[in-house]
């Protein structure tokens, strides 16, 4: 492909992952935005401090249930908007999560490890996430759910992880000098995330009713990883079950058709396993010592050459999760 062309597909690609500006600030006038205290961790090493986290809140009065949103790697577009329309139908609260402009961050598909090195990484969005859950509990709801997609919906799986609430308590008892136990999620649905990294030395889940959504051809953040890790997570603690959308691939309820997206790095070809070995890439049966994933991911990376996108029906999985959680947070 000629510069000129890929240029011009990264441009259209853009355009199309937002909503215009007036039509995204027209929603958010719609919802309360709310600030709370949370935490970022970032740098090497890592070092975590007080963050002022944001979000909008749509409620009607009376509500005792709502559900935070997680963007993926693009940030908030139409499709957290979409969320709140199908929420607020089957009477439920929505806080949508903005979890990159606090962090002084865009995107982060344009390089992963950038990204994580200021706080935009599945850890942090998982902070905000429990942090969020604390407010609204604070403020009246009885139960909390949460949805993420992409770069969220890999996040959705740490909001499980005992050690990750471990180490978010640390922080929060620490930065903010005040008792903090963290609360689970009452039910959790994780979208077409990256399920390819398993720590058999780390990994225990607490037992609140997880979902995964994936589509069938996704060749970004494959299906197959997700199918696999429901065994792995349910025989550590976890209560996961999954549903595979037959022809589906990545972001299929994206606001774009499905497109082929030649730049943008992708984890398909990472396949990790930690444990006393060190860290093994599966499909190449290569391990590297220790439990650092980061110089094996960086080597399995792979750019360009996977599909996103909606391809029939952009609404297909919301009867999905909707219907989970009408299960999980209605009376």
């Amino acid at each position: 492909m000629s510069l000129h062309r890929s240029i011009v597909a990264r441009l259209l690609l853009a355009a199309a992952l937002a909503l215009p500006l007036a039509a995204l600030a027209a929603r958010q006038d719609e919802a309360e935005k709310i600030a709370f205290p949370s935490v970022v961790c970032k740098g090497e090493p890592t070092i975590c401090d007080k963050l002022t986290a944001v979000g909008y809140l749509f409620a009607r009065p009376g509500q005792k249930a709502a559900v935070l949103i997680s963007h993926g790697s693009q940030g908030i577009d139409a499709r957290m908007y979409d969320y709140v329309d199908a929420l607020q139908k089957e009477g439920l609260a929505a806080l949508v999560l903005d979890h990159w402009s606090p962090r002084g961050i865009g995107v982060t598909h344009d390089d992963y490890g950038a990204a994580a090195r200021r706080g935009g990484n599945e850890f942090n969005m998982s902070i905000d996430s429990l942090l969020a859950a604390e407010f609204l509990r604070a403020r009246g709801f009885e139960k909390v759910g949460s949805i993420g997609e992409s770069q969220g919906g890999a996040a959705a799986i740490m909001l499980q992880q005992k050690w990750a609430h471990a180490v978010i308590e640390r922080n929060v008892n620490r930065l903010y000098n005040r008792s903090f136990k963290v609360q689970p999620i009452d039910a959790v649905v994780g979208m077409y995330g990256y399920c390819g990294l398993r720590n058999a030395l780390r990994d225990g889940y607490v037992g609140t009713p997880f979902l995964f959504i994936t589509g069938e051809k996704d060749d970004e953040t494959p299906s197959k990883y997700c199918e696999r890790y429901v065994s792995w997570m349910n025989e550590r603690g976890g209560n996961a079950s999954i549903v595979v959308l037959e022809g589906e691939g990545h972001s299929f309820d994206a606001p774009y058709r499905r497109q082929r997206n030649i730049n943008g790095p992708h984890p398909a070809n990472c396949d990790l396993l930690v444990d006393q070995r060190g860290v093994t890439n599966l499909l190449t049966g290569e391990t590297m010592p220790g439990q650092n994933t980061q110089p094996m991911m960086q080597k399995c990376t792979a750019r360009g050459g996977y599909h996103s996108g909606w391809w029939k029906d952009r609404f297909i999985a919301v009867p999905h999760w909707t219907g989970f959680f009408r299960k999980h947070l209605q009376p």
